[in-house]
């Protein structure tokens, strides 16, 4: 981007360059301006110098008023034309627009010197002088600050906007993290189920087959869980050394406890359920219990006296979560959106999706949607 403006701003002085040149030649010569000589060199000079305006202020201030001065010595009268005020004014804006401001003062103090002993001839010239020399110069001192400042703030805005990348990366990652525990120990904890069928189908097997036969079947079913699970976990990373978890993670059979929990924290909740109960994958049901959890606990730390509801609905093909609150928080303590990138991280694994923001009534709303096929 620095380096389209940075071209267009070359384009466009080498443009007011070659305007300027020509019209002092075209003004030097419709007025006769004598010698012709040196007032159309001059005017070469100063006009091309003013390609480089941004690159050397400096010297384009220098190249300019050296021309006016040479103009002067060599008897050109500068009364008439006006072409030469274009050189003052386009050099004096730009070395302070877009020099150091040690070389801004020098730019102007240079200017008004070579005006107050070489150009002026008594009081009302120097105080015209003054007027477009330090006009100008005042103006790109003004618009070098402003576009400073503009600079800083898109900085700062790219700053902000990287480091909230970076915190969302950060979240993302830790989600899943946590997802890859609860998932492990769902399955460890599967496995474990299906050792305990297989050892009592071994021991029934010679006495009562038909038990055996069962006991196998539940192994058969638990391993195709399992194995369900296992291809869900599959790229989700898990951080080296940690324990090997045994114990079952918590389900939608859990939410009654969870909810008296959170009743017993001070947050009256809820909880309605449509549809026909089934049961869900071990996976899909700790993702919606985790959403629960989440969205209850910022409910009662951020939305002030308010009730919460956990609206659970059983469809054909999908199971749907809201849980809703009648609370003032706007953002229900998700200002940073790490809560929320955690629960949609939890959701899509199993293809769903999650929504979060203020309810149409008031309060705070999490809504989340995970296809089940019946």
């Amino acid at each position: 981007m620095c380096r389209v403006s940075r071209h267009l701003g070359s384009r466009l002085d080498v443009a007011i360059a070659v305007v300027v040149v020509v019209a002092g030649w075209v003004e030097f010569i419709a007025e006769d301006i004598q010698p012709r000589g040196v007032a159309l060199t001059m005017a070469t000079l100063a006009g091309a110098s003013l390609a480089f305006r941004r690159r050397w202020p400096l010297l384009v201030v220098v190249v300019c008023f050296g021309a006016l001065a040479i103009d002067t010595w060599a008897g050109v009268p500068l009364s008439q034309p006006v072409t030469p005020m274009a050189w003052v004014l386009l050099s004096q804006y730009s070395v302070a627009r877009e020099s150091s401001i040690r070389q801004a003062i020098a730019g102007l103090v240079l200017g008004l010197g070579i005006f107050a002993t070489t150009l002026a001839k008594d009081s009302s010239d120097l105080l015209f002088g003054l007027i477009i020399i330090g006009t100008p110069w005042l103006v790109g001192l003004a618009m070098r600050s402003r576009v400073a400042e503009t600079n800083q703030l898109a900085e700062r805005a790219a700053d902000l906007e990287r480091r909230r990348d970076e915190e969302a990366q950060a979240a993302v990652a830790a989600e899943r993290r946590r997802i890859a525990r609860d998932l492990h120990d769902v399955i460890a904890h599967t496995v474990s189920v299906m050792v305990v069928q297989a050892g009592a189908a071994a021991e029934v097997l010679k006495r009562d087959p038909a038990q055996a036969e069962k006991a196998l079947r539940n192994v058969q079913d638990t391993g195709r869980a399992a194995l369900t699970e296992m291809s869900t976990l599959l790229g989700v990373l898990r951080e080296n050394g940690e324990e090997v978890g045994l114990a079952p993670q918590p389900g939608l059979k859990d939410l009654d406890s969870l909810l008296e929990q959170t009743r017993t924290a001070g947050l009256p909740v809820r909880l309605v359920v449509t549809g026909e109960p089934r049961e869900l994958p071990a996976g899909v049901e700790l993702s919606l219990y985790r959403v629960v959890q989440e969205a209850l606990t910022n409910t009662r730390k951020h939305a002030g006296e308010a009730s919460a509801t956990v609206e659970i609905a059983y469809g054909t093909g999908d199971v749907r979560l809201a849980v809703t609150d009648d609370g003032t928080a706007t953002t229900n303590g998700y200002g940073g959106q790490q809560g929320i990138l955690g629960m949609r991280e939890r959701v899509a694994i199993y293809g769903g999706e999650l929504d979060a923001g203020p309810g149409a009534a008031g309060g705070y709303a999490v809504r989340a949607r995970i296809p089940v096929p019946a």
